[in-house]
């Protein structure tokens, strides 16, 4: 059966324009999920509404976003920002619920004037500071399952305050691992020619010729030199304490842009490699500037030191990548430690794999001391990204955190519209689509004729068009014109097909007037802010009535959160 041929329920359809619907297909959404998204409870799951749980809807629809503090950053596809610096154009780090590591676009930013309490925390690798409804990615200790198998999950701050619980700051990354890798028309081995930047990075200089120079003394740096410069076919020459890797022109362009303002950096691109490559990086940065302490257990912490803020940051970044969490502190040199000069030095400290899941509160003791309440007076600042998550760090200390209740419910809609009301609704990049295809089925002959009363004129500059009626005689005009395109494009829609021409060929005739049929899933967040958006009078005329018609379904099943849309101003949380 295609999917025009399904039988549509009228109960739970609306019909819209002369041809078209929308149908709600399935829900598992209702006020419920998002109280029970957003509340304290560990032990239990509510079943009924309460006032008390009206008015936390209210006030999460009311204050839109939980937040971060001002002193929290974020890490983007081009580095660690400050939240004030961010401008929501970037691609932000996220965690998917398998743990992947993916960089995705932000669906709104927020930032706004707070004056309220704030939930802290602060452990060993752990320093956030976020508004009481927030939600972090937590995993209760209150089992022996739970402490040994620790399932994470988005809870609001306030869930977990003074409570046993574990946040988790790793996450796996995919990426691409060439044997070889070109760069600038050059090939080399990508393994050990990335040792040797990592090792540049740490201890080399770049002269006016085609070498990379270092001046070591230390034998363990000298034999890991010779090796990786062996192992990727590269000659040594030695003056006294200097050597001297020959690197020719085209690899000359890589090193010199291992500098920014006269500070060591890694060239973005190099970051964008698979985490087995980046290890070979990071086994280069460690070789130079680095230290290893090897516990009892077997576990092994490293540490990195250097004078560049930014080579600090991203190796905390190159951690995450690898499977690994890092923080990033100043170092204090004292003398006798082997550093020179003025410049801050930088501590990076990649802690063992069993400290990837930090543990709080465990004792009353500690909980007492690792989390508290705090009054905040300034700016708060948040992204919404699909995942839900984000990678933030505070003084140094990154772990994975969260953002909105909103979303844990779902909508699916069976939604049949003309062609050009489905090109602007699918301009959302919120929820899933799966639209009928004419590339494997043949289109149908229903077009969208405008009733008489809705064919108007554009009147006006741009950015500012009033739509007015035209006269009776225009408006049939109008649809006749509309009736005779439809007729002929489909005519020859048919003549095509029936000649052997492919239906995804053929279908370039077929006019955005054409109707289309797609299942869309969203969660009640984003369907918010599609009604606020296209059921606005600014919206186009055909799109409203849909809009109209999810809105519609959206009070049916949600009926506190609809009246709190409402209330808020028709703004989306």
């Amino acid at each position: 059966m295609s999917v025009a041929e399904r039988v549509v329920p009228e109960s739970r359809t609306i019909e819209v324009l002369d041809h078209g619907f929308v149908r709600l297909d399935e829900a598992m959404a209702d006020d419920l999920s998002v109280v029970n998204a957003a509340r304290v409870s560990f032990a239990r799951r509510k079943d009924e509404m309460d006032d008390a749980d009206r008015g936390l809807i209210r006030f999460l629809l009311r204050e839109r976003h939980g937040c971060y503090d001002d002193a929290t950053e974020v890490l983007t596809d081009t580095g660690w920002k400050r939240w004030p610096d961010v401008s929501g154009d970037e691609l932000f780090a996220t965690r998917t619920g398998s743990g992947l590591l993916e960089y995705q676009p932000a669906l709104r930013l927020v930032r706004k004037e707070y004056r309220g309490h704030m939930v802290g925390f602060k452990g060993i690798s752990v320093d956030l500071s976020v508004t009481p409804d927030h939600r972090v990615l937590a995993a209760g200790m209150t089992t022996l399952a739970g402490r040994r198998n620790p399932s994470f999950s988005l809870r609001p701050a306030h869930s977990v305050l003074w409570r046993a619980h574990r946040h988790v700051s790793t996450a796996t990354w995919h990426a691409p691992r060439p044997a070889c890798i070109e760069i600038g028309g050059a090939r080399v081995d990508a393994e050990p020619f990335l040792r040797l930047v990592g090792f540049f990075l740490g201890d080399g200089d770049l002269p006016q010729a085609n070498a990379i120079c270092f001046n070591l003394r230390k034998e363990r740096e000298i034999a890991y030199l010779h090796r990786v410069a062996a192992e990727a076919g590269f000659e040594i020459r030695r003056w006294g304490e200097t050597y001297a890797v020959a690197i020719g022109p085209a690899l000359r362009e890589l090193f010199a842009r291992c500098y920014e303002e006269r500070e060591k950096v890694v060239p973005r691109e190099l970051l964008s490699l698979g985490p087995g490559l980046l290890g070979c990086l990071l086994e280069g940065l460690l070789e130079s500037d680095g230290s290893r302490f090897q516990r009892a257990s077997g576990t092994e912490r490293q540490t990195f030191y250097t004078t560049s803020r930014t080579l600090a940051d991203q190796v905390q970044e190159l951690a995450l990548k690898v499977g690994r969490s890092a923080s990033v502190r100043p170092h204090r040199h004292v003398p006798g430690d082997g550093h020179y000069g003025r410049k801050d030095r930088w501590r990076v400290t990649i802690y063992a794999a069993r400290n990837s899941r930090p543990a709080l509160c465990r004792t009353r003791a500690e909980a007492s001391e690792q989390m508290g309440i705090d009054r905040y007076d300034g700016l708060i600042h948040c992204v919404e990204v699909p995942n839900g998550t984000l990678y933030v760090r505070r003084n140094g200390y990154a772990v994975w955190s969260g953002n909105t209740p909103f979303e844990h419910n779902a909508f699916r809609f069976h939604v049949r519209a003309p062609i050009f009301v489905a090109r602007e609704w699918f301009r959302h990049r919120v929820g899933s689509f799966n639209e009928f295809s004419m590339r494997y089925a043949k289109a149908t002959d229903d077009f969208y004729v405008p009733a008489a009363e809705d064919v108007r004129s554009q009147v006006g500059k741009p950015g500012a068009y009033s739509f007015e009626p035209v006269d009776p005689e225009l408006a049939e005009a109008a649809r006749d014109e509309l009736r005779a395109v439809y007729e002929t494009a489909y005519a020859a829609y048919e003549r095509l097909v029936e000649q052997g021409v492919a239906r995804e060929l053929a279908r370039s005739v077929i006019p955005v007037g054409a109707y289309t049929e797609f299942f869309w899933t969203v969660n009640a967040r984003s369907l918010m802010n599609f009604v606020a958006l296209r059921a606005s009078e600014t919206a186009q005329r055909e799109i409203r009535r849909y809009a109209d018609a999810c809105e519609r379904f959206l009070a049916e099943e949600m009926p506190v959160t609809h009246a709190a849309f409402v209330d808020a101003g028709r703004v989306a949380p």
